[in-house]
């Protein structure tokens, strides 16, 4: 068996001649002043394949991590970061000089010197190789950035088989590729500055795990930037790019051996006078005492925040606008660089949050209970504040999940909510659009109907049975008094005089759209009443923000603005605003449910702010779902709590029947269905204050109020509540109407009178009021008390 050639021997001898031969007639031809000069057919051959290699290497962008921010006030808050690899990339003047001479000192002493490649070291290298050794280092740093941008372009390859091979070509330990680095070298050399070409390598350079480039590794490793590292940090940074794996400092075990290589650094410096005597001695005697800091990555990093943050990630993954598909969109959040300024406000959010946790847990003992509140600014469509009653987490456990119960599919991997009664404004809006009126009555009760038109022919479904939640909901009732106190019969027996497919359209121009079940309005009639299908609450809160808007629908939007890495600004879609009805309609569907505040099923949530409040309650069949939504001039919340599916083998649990640990009320009913209230008026108490409102609304115009021989127009601006003590309610309700007033009915009270009549009015029969006043009937509740 033939042995081996030892360094030192005459082959040795020969290949290094050999190799001086060839570098330096490649130096000769590429106008590199060479340490030797020699010529020869073996140096032209060699400058004949080195002249094959391409030399068009330019310094570009670097892979960056994306960031996603929110708003405290007018400061700018982190929520959380996407990358591949952890770089954030600096200017010159945003790394210290000891930085510089720490890489100098470590990697390339005579950087400032050479012309791109060091012939010395790269003869070395080619003798090593020729004899069997693996390949020695000595390269420059510029030679060191040229490989750095090619595993980068390695790393970026769609597939992990494309990723290994291209890798495998920039680590080759090959004479060859030895020379076409070299080549990418001198040409980078002759195209950009010293300086240029220091600063890409800094912030290309790899310093372990995932963390790419000085300024996050000096955050990383030491809570700190470039700009302030210590001449002993740096050295240390600069040591651990000699062997990100062994030397790294998130690593106990690597410390000492990062000590060392950190000395020689500083050796180097103090040598070639880059650091004094003093400064060395300190540097050296310096403990290695990293203080690791991760970066925010991921939505798991967002804290309260994370379900809003899963909904910004996957706004970008699923719009065009972010890439042209899915895979370019998820590489661009990973690798772009951008900052990403979300419509977050934190300190709602907070609020938002708070107000939840109280009353609402992550979990309960015999049932999987659920809750999800946003908050929309009217006008602009912008989220403000989205909570759940669960953690953020990519791997769900106990009172945790990544699926976000305020969106839809596509952005949270929701299966949403029934709405319930929340459902009926649509109804309410197109029978104000189509001509009715807020007085006029209709039958109420409860029953099964079949007479429906649906997109103008007979209803093809079966027929419709439905109930109302109490029985004294029944008979005749105003639509006024059927949207304060949700009668089901009401909303029912207004569909019958209208087109239930023009009642679909109306949820779908204000952007209600099912999730899940059947929105089928030619075979499906329960759906006047939120029955059906499934809705998300953020497209309900929107909904509402539109007919606060004076009926002008703006589409839900999170993302204010994307910033690039050279301060250009992303078009990012916007929200999209459209007119669905006159203002007049929507004018008029707000005064029917300021009256759900003022008497109907939401009167105690009224916040103490004094701002104008509407909205609707919702609550589906055995209060399996609950759900408040309310809204000022300025910003709507929508709250849903209820079951979300089974849990351990026990079926959904009506809210009615159970209670949860901090009720809504402390005294009379407290059961669950109720905490829906006082999450909301703890969350609209919140945004109220930031954001303001009307303290009143446009008065509805005579049209919407008042129809057939009941018709009748205020002409006083101040005039005397009429006497109504006796009459029916709704003969009490035409009589104010009739005096120009607005009314609400109010709590039953203890009378002599028979149940159902009239006993007093707030304010007062006889007293004087303004035209338009909304006074409170109260009727007997049947018993002397």
């Amino acid at each position: 068996m033939p042995s081996r050639t030892r360094p030192g021997t005459a082959l040795t001898a020969f290949l290094g001649m050999l190799a001086i031969a060839v570098i330096a007639g490649v130096m000769v031809a590429v106008a590199v002043t060479p340490a030797i000069a020699l010529t020869g057919t073996t140096a032209k051959n060699g400058i004949g394949m080195f002249e094959e290699l391409p030399s068009d290497l330019k310094i570009t962008a670097l892979d960056q991590k994306t960031q996603i921010y929110a708003k405290d006030g007018d400061k700018d808050v982190l929520l959380a970061s996407f990358y591949a690899q952890n770089r954030q990339v600096v200017k010159w003047d945003e790394i210290s000089q000891v930085a510089k001479n720490a890489a100098l000192a470590g990697e390339d002493v005579r950087f400032y010197d050479h012309g791109g490649i060091d012939p010395v070291g790269i003869v070395r290298a080619t003798v090593a190789n020729l004899t069997g050794k693996d390949l020695q280092g000595a390269s420059t740093i510029t030679q060191q950035y040229v490989k750095n941008v090619c595993v980068q372009e390695a790393e970026n390859k769609p597939t992990t088989e494309q990723v290994n091979a291209a890798y495998a070509v920039c680590t080759d330990p090959s004479v060859g590729r030895k020379l076409k680095e070299a080549r990418y070298a001198i040409a980078l050399e002759k195209s950009y500055s010293k300086d240029q070409i220091l600063l890409g390598y800094l912030n290309i350079a790899g310093f372990g795990g995932r963390v790419y480039g000085i300024e996050s590794a000096a955050e990383y490793y030491f809570d700190t930037t470039a700009a302030k590292l210590s001449i002993a940090q740096a050295a240390s940074l600069m040591a651990t790019v000699n062997n990100p794996q062994y030397l790294r400092l998130d690593v106990k075990d690597n410390w000492a051996h990062n000590k060392e290589r950190r000395d020689y650094i500083l050796g180097v410096e103090l040598k070639n006078e880059l650091i004094t005597k003093a400064q060395y001695d300190e540097a050296v005697a310096t403990p290695i005492a990293p203080k690791i800091t991760p970066s925010k990555t991921g939505c798991e990093a967002a804290g309260i925040s994370g379900f809003f943050c899963d909904y910004v990630y996957n706004t970008v993954l699923s719009d065009k606008a972010f890439g042209k598909d899915e895979a370019t969109r998820q590489a661009n959040l990973e690798r772009s660089g951008w900052k990403i300024y979300t419509t977050l406000d934190l300190a709602a959010e907070k609020k938002a949050k708070q107000a939840m946790s109280t009353y609402v847990p992550k979990s309960a003992v015999t049932w999987n209970v659920g809750g999800a509140a946003v908050s929309v600014e009217v006008g602009t469509g912008r989220i403000l504040t989205m909570v759940t009653n669960k953690d953020f987490s990519y791997t769900p456990h106990k009172g945790a999940t990544s699926i976000n119960y305020t969106a839809n599919r596509t952005l949270g991997n929701s299966g949403g909510w029934q709405p319930g009664s929340t459902f009926k404004v649509f109804t309410l809006l197109d029978w104000l659009k189509t001509g009715h009126t807020l007085n006029q009555t209709v039958d109420s009760n409860p029953g099964t109907v079949s007479e429906f038109t649906a997109c103008g022919k007979p209803y093809a479904g079966e027929p419709y049975t439905f109930g109302n939640d109490t029985g004294d909901e029944g008979g005749t009732q105003t639509v006024l008094n059927g949207t304060a106190r949700s009668i089901n019969g009401t909303f029912v027996r207004m569909a019958q005089q209208l087109d239930l497919c023009d009642i679909q359209n109306m949820a779908e121009a204000f952007g209600v759209k099912p999730v899940t079940g059947t929105a089928n309005p030619t075979t499906e009639a329960p759906f006047i009443i939120g029955g059906t299908y499934t809705v998300s609450p953020v497209s309900i809160a929107a909904a509402y923000a539109g007919i606060a808007n004076e009926g002008k629908y703006c589409s839900p939007v999170a993302i204010d603005k994307v910033v690039r890495t050279d301060g250009s600004e992303l078009k990012v879609p916007a929200t999209s605003c459209k007119q669905v009805v006159d203002p007049a309609v929507a004018n008029a569907a707000v005064y029917a449910m300021r009256g759900v505040f003022t008497g109907g099923t939401a009167s105690g949530d009224q916040t103490a702010d004094g701002l104008y409040e509407f909205g609707k309650t919702g609550t589906t069949n055995d209060a399996i779902d609950t759900w408040m939504t309310g809204s000022t001039s300025k910003v709507t919340t929508s709250v849903w709590i209820g079951n979300n599916g089974t849990k351990a083998g026990y079926a959904p649990q009506s809210l009615r029947k159970t209670t949860l640990p901090t009720p809504c009320y402390t005294s009379g009913n407290g059961n669950a269905a109720t905490n829906r209230h006082c999450v909301w008026k703890e969350i609209q108490t919140a945004v109220n204050k930031d954001y303001g409102g009307a303290t009143s609304w446009t008065a509805p115009e005579p049209q919407y109020l008042y129809g057939g021989a009941a018709q009748v127009t205020p002409t006083a601006t101040t005039g005397t509540v009429p006497a109504t003590s006796g009459m029916t309610k709704d003969a009490a309700a035409a009589a104010l109407v009739q005096a120009g007033y607005k009314w609400a009915y109010g709590d039953d009270v203890a009378s002599d009178l028979p149940a159902g009549q009239v006993v007093s009015t707030e304010p007062a029969a006889g007293s004087s009021a303004p035209a338009d006043t909304q006074v409170v009937i109260h009727a007997s509740s049947g018993s002397a008390g």
